[in-house]
C-alpha cells in the first residue's frame, strides 16, 4: 500500500470518527412476576416511517411493526425456522397454504384480527397503486386469497416454490379503519402516523423527528407470549453520533440502535453498558450501470472488483466488524455455501484491463481507449453516511492504483435514491437489507425486471444463466437442490459482477446493564423486546 493510500485511510477513520406521557394504563394488569416493569429508552439516529405494514420501506420501522404494534402470521425461532404466530397452525400443500388463525388477538380499538383483514391487507398490497414493498418481497407467488371462515384464510400460490412460509412475515392491518382509503391515498392515511395496532405494544404519541411512545398491551394473549414485561418504551431521534454514544455512556439512553464501528471500542472499555454484535441482513455493495458501454463487459467489472481491497475496508473502516460478500446469500443462512471471493489483485486488474484495451497512452496516469477515451466514471454515494463515504474514497485512491479515474460525488439521501431508482447513475456505493428471509434474488437480478421502471434491477443486468438458476433454485420444493441450485447461481453471479460485493455488516448495539432479558440477532435488534424488563431498585421513569 503507498503512502497516499494509508494517509487516506487514516483521514477516514479520523472522519467517521467525527461524524460518524402522561398515564400509560400499565395498572390494568400486573406485570409479570419479576419483571420489574419501567420505561425503556431506545435512541436512533433518524425518526421513524410509516406505521403500516403496507406503505412503510424503513427498516427501523419495520422491526417496531413486527415485533411491537403488528402481529404477523409467522415470525421465526433461532434457527429462522418459521414458528406460528398470528396464525396459531397452518396446512401445506404444493401450492396453497391454510392458515388458522388465533382467535384470540385483537386490535387495540378492542375488534378482533380476523381473516378479512389478512384478506384485505393482501388486495391492497397486491394493488400496484398502493406500490407496497409487500408486494414485491413476500407476495411475488401468491396468486390468490380466499377466506374460509372468520379466522381461516387460504392463499394459492401461482407455482410450486422454496420455502414457501417465509412469505408471509407480514402484519395484517385493520380493514375496518382503511378500508375507506384508496389503495392511491395508503401513503397520505393518517393512520400511518397514529396506528391502531395487534401487537404487544400499544401506539400512545409521536412526537416528528424527536420521540415515539408505546405502551404495553396488558391485553396481548397469552397464546402468542402474554403482555410484555416493560410499562413503556421511548424511541428517542438523535442524529448527532457524538451526542447519541455519550447520552449512552451516561445511562441516559438504555438502548443505543445506532452504533457506528468507531465507537463500538468505547463502549467496550466503559462501565455500566454493554456492546451487542451479531451478523445482520444487511451487505454494502458498488452497483455498476451495465447499460453504460464503459462498464457493459463482465471481464471489466471483474478488473474493478479484483482492484479493490474489500478485507481492508472491513478492517479499517469497519473496525473488523463485518465479513466479505461474495453475494446476496447470507453466511448465516441456511442455503449459504461458501464462495471464494475474487482475490484482491491489483496486478491481474491491470492485466485484464490491459488485455482488453484499456492503456494509458499519453502518461497521465489514467487509461484510454484506443479512441482516446479515458476510463472515467463518477462514482455516488450519500454524504449523510460516513462509512459509505469513506469507503468511497478509499475505492477511489485504489482504483487510481491501477488507471481508473473514479470521481466520488455525494448527495442527499433521498436525491441519491431519485437517481439509483431512475437509472442515473455510473457506479454507487449502496447497501441492500433483505426483507424477509426467503432467498430471491429476482428483483435484483432477473433478466424480466431489467426494463421495468422503478425495479431494483437498477444496474440492467441481463443474463440467461442466471435468469434459469434463479427460476429452478426458488421452485424447486428440495432444500438440497435448493442450496446446490443456489451454489451454482453464486457462482454464475460472480461471473457476471453486476455489483462489487463488498461486506456483509454486522449490527452493533450499546445496551444499558440495566436492561434484562435482552437478546439480538440476524432477526432484528428489537425481536427480544417483548421479554425486556428493568428490576424495580434501577427503574428511572
Amino acid at each position: 500500500m503507498n503512502g497516499q493510500l494509508v494517509n487516506l485511510l487514516r483521514l477516514a477513520c479520523l472522519a467517521g470518527a467525527l461524524s460518524c406521557g402522561g398515564a400509560d394504563g400499565s395498572a390494568e394488569r400486573p406485570a409479570k412476576e419479576g419483571n420489574g416493569g419501567g420505561t425503556a429508552i431506545v435512541a436512533i439516529n433518524a425518526d421513524l416511517g410509516f406505521f403500516n405494514p403496507l406503505v412503510n420501506t424503513d427498516q427501523n420501522t419495520n422491526e417496531v411493526i413486527y415485533y411491537m404494534l403488528f402481529t404477523p402470521l409467522i415470525q421465526y425461532g433461532a434457527s429462522l425456522e418459521p414458528r406460528p404466530y398470528l396464525a396459531a397452525r397452518w396446512e401445506l400443500e404444493p401450492q396453497a397454504v391454510t392458515f388458522y388463525l388465533s382467535d384470540e388477538v385483537r386490535w387495540h380499538d378492542g375488534r378482533p384480527v380476523t381473516a378479512y383483514d389478512v384478506e384485505f391487507t393482501f388486495a391492497r398490497a397486491k394493488d400496484p397503486a398502493t406500490a407496497s414493498v409487500l408486494s414485491s418481497a413476500f407476495l411475488k407467488h401468491v396468486q390468490s386469497c380466499t377466506v374460509i371462515d372468520s379466522f381461516t384464510v387460504r392463499f394459492d400460490f401461482s407455482k410450486p416454490h422454496a420455502r414457501p412460509l417465509d412469505g408471509f412475515w407480514w402484519a395484517p392491518v385493520p380493514k375496518h379503519l382503511l378500508a375507506d382509503v384508496s389503495a392511491a391515498d395508503m401513503a397520505r392515511a393518517e393512520f400511518n402516523h397514529q396506528p391502531v395496532g395487534s401487537g404487544p405494544f400499544r401506539f400512545q404519541e409521536w412526537r416528528p423527528g424527536e420521540s415515539l411512545t408505546l405502551r404495553r398491551n396488558p391485553d396481548f394473549p397469552e397464546a402468542l407470549g402474554g403482555p410484555p414485561r416493560l410499562d413503556r418504551v421511548i424511541f428517542r431521534f438523535i442524529a448527532e453520533p457524538a451526542t447519541l454514544l455519550s447520552e449512552t455512556l451516561t445511562g441516559d439512553i438504555d438502548v443505543n440502535g445506532s452504533l457506528f464501528p468507531h465507537q463500538a471500542a468505547q463502549v467496550k472499555r466503559s462501565a455500566g453498558v454493554r456492546l451487542m454484535s451479531f451478523p445482520f441482513r444487511e451487505y454494502y455493495y458498488i452497483g455498476w450501470n451495465l447499460r453504460l458501454p464503459l462498464l457493459a463487459d463482465p471481464r471489466v467489472r471483474r478488473a474493478l472488483t479484483m482492484a479493490i481491497d474489500r478485507q481492508q475496508l472491513i478492517e479499517v473502516l469497519l473496525f473488523g466488524y463485518g465479513q466479505l460478500a461474495t453475494g446476496t446469500i447470507a453466511p448465516w443462512h441456511p442455503m449459504y455455501t461458501p464462495e471464494p471471493a475474487l482475490p484482491y489483485d491489483p496486478k491481474q486488474a491491470a492485466e485484464i484491463l490491459a488485455s482488453l484495451g484499456w492503456i494509458d497512452r499519453d502518461g497521465d496516469g489514467i487509461r484510454e481507449s484506443a479512441d482516446g477515451r479515458p476510463f472515467r466514471f463518477t462514482l455516488m454515494t450519500n454524504h449523510e453516511n460516513a462509512v459509505r463515504v469513506d469507503i468511497a474514497q478509499v475505492v477511489q485512491s485504489q482504483l487510481a492504483e491501477v488507471g481508473v479515474a473514479a470521481e466520488v460525488r455525494t448527495l442527499e439521501w433521498q436525491t441519491l435514491l431519485a437517481r439509483h431508482r431512475a437509472r442515473e447513475f455510473e457506479a454507487v456505493v449502496q447497501s441492500w437489507v433483505l426483507d424477509n428471509f426467503r432467498v430471491d434474488p429476482a428483483s435484483l437480478f432477473h433478466s424480466s425486471e431489467a426494463d421495468r421502471p422503478g425495479s431494483y434491477n437498477r444496474s440492467g443486468l441481463k443474463d440467461a444463466h442466471v435468469d434459469r438458476l434463479i427460476d429452478e433454485a426458488t421452485a424447486t420444493l428440495d432444500d438440497e437442490e435448493a442450496k446446490r441450485l443456489w451454489a451454482e447461481f453464486s457462482d454464475a453471479l460472480q461471473a457476471a459482477q453486476p455489483f462489487t460485493f463488498l461486506m456483509w455488516l454486522d449490527e452493533l448495539t450499546a445496551v444499558s446493564d440495566r436492561i434484562q432479558g435482552v437478546e439480538m440477532d440476524a432477526r432484528g435488534t428489537l425481536v427480544s423486546i417483548a421479554s425486556w424488563w428493568i428490576p424495580q431498585d434501577r427503574q428511572k421513569y
